[in-house]
């Protein structure tokens, strides 16, 4: 039997939390449920495979590690369940998405794999090991398993760039979920930095970096699902866009006829200039196209081929104008900044400074010390 180690039990501790995880995320938080049933899922299969290596580390039997090894299946699976996770939190309408079967095809190609093994007795499984007999399905296995993660790496890449096009068209403000992907998807791109470095170092050059290898990636990869579950029990719901493209861009039958057009541009004006609309910081396209008592479609199509703007940048130049305004009349001498850009219609400090310097191109407070002189 291997020795047991204080590591093991810390490791035991959080599989422990990650099944605990795992049952209570789709329970408790009612928010974003049906992105966390997936991530939930994720938890399970995490869970399972620490505690498969963990068996596989600790015990000296044949058999643990015939058996156990089947849950190196889920290496497959991660990738497209992050994928189904992301669409499903940030697409509008897509509660329900999953892939086609196609997606799950390696995942059950490596287990029919693994189960063929199995079928090995142990004196045989070892003799085979040693000589080597299994090196190329596994440098395969691990090639394809690359491969493919590195595949929903990139498409969870192109749907959050997607999804942060299209808030620009239909809100006025960032939501601080974002953040909290995009820090995901970079941990998740130099966690596959490092396997591409230890995958052909090993498999290539022949040189062994300690610590940075196929295993540890196995276990890094699990804490960091662990990370997304705890964090997802915060996570507030998230406001989710259409990702399809604007048919009102790019057909000449979505055309606003003139009369029209200037119909709602004074009307727009009305609302921003006179009802100053946009000291709301939840201010969406949707919300200000029921106020003009027009569809989404034309609003945005007016915003993009008349003002030249996406909606965001159009309501966040009067929200920079009136900041300007206050600061002219001094009363960032009684209040904080932050309050004043709360005032204004912003709902972050970190969205206010991105959009005054992409309207002034410059900082509010180099701004301030030059109105001050």
């Amino acid at each position: 039997m291997g020795s047991f180690h204080f590591m093991d039990i810390i490791l035991l501790i959080g599989i422990a939390q990650g099944f605990f995880l795992s049952i209570t995320l789709p329970i408790i938080h009612q928010k974003n449920m049906a992105a966390n049933t997936v991530l939930s899922i994720q938890l399970l299969f995490a869970c399972l495979m620490l505690l498969a290596k963990m068996a596989m580390h600790t015990a000296d039997q044949v058999w643990v590690i015939k058996w156990f090894g089947l849950f190196e299946t889920f290496i497959f699976l991660y990738g497209p369940l992050g994928y189904i996770y992301l669409k499903r939190l940030l697409a509008k309408n897509q509660k329900k998405f999953w892939l086609p079967w196609p997606h799950f095809l390696p995942a059950f190609l490596y287990l029919s794999f693994l189960l063929t093994i199995t079928g090995y007795s142990d004196e045989e499984l070892v003799r085979h090991l040693g000589a080597g007999t299994f090196s190329t399905p596994f440098f395969i296995a691990e090639s394809a398993a690359l491969l493919f993660n590195c595949y929903y790496w990139y498409l969870s890449i192109r749907l959050f760039g997607n999804y942060k096009r299209s808030e620009k068209q239909q809100f006025s403000f960032t939501q601080q979920t974002i953040s909290f992907v995009r820090v995901i998807l970079w941990m998740v791109g130099l966690l596959l930095l490092l396997w591409c470095i230890s995958y052909f170092s090993n498999y290539f050059f022949r040189t062994y970096i300690p610590f940075l290898n196929y295993n540890s990636i196995w276990i890094v990869l699990p804490v960091l699902i662990y990370v997304v579950g705890y964090y997802a029990l915060k996570q507030p719901e998230i406001f989710r866009v259409v990702l399809k493209p604007n048919k009102s861009k790019t057909g000449s039958k979505h055309r606003l006829d003139d009369a029209l057009v200037q119909d709602l541009t004074t009307r727009l004006k009305i609302l921003v200039e006179k009802d100053q609309v946009y000291l709301d910081n939840t201010l969406t396209l949707a919300t200000l196209s029921n106020r003009l008592n027009t569809t989404t479609n034309n609003l945005s199509w007016l915003l993009n081929n008349v003002y030249k703007n996406s909606f965001y940048d159009y309501i966040n130049q009067y929200r920079i104008a009136a900041f300007v305004r206050k600061i002219k009349n001094r009363e960032h001498k009684d209040k904080t900044l932050y309050s004043l850009c709360l005032e204004v219609g912003f709902n972050s400090k970190s969205t206010f400074n991105k959009a005054f310097k992409e309207v002034l191109k410059e900082t509010p407070s180099s701004y301030i010390k030059k109105v001050e002189g």
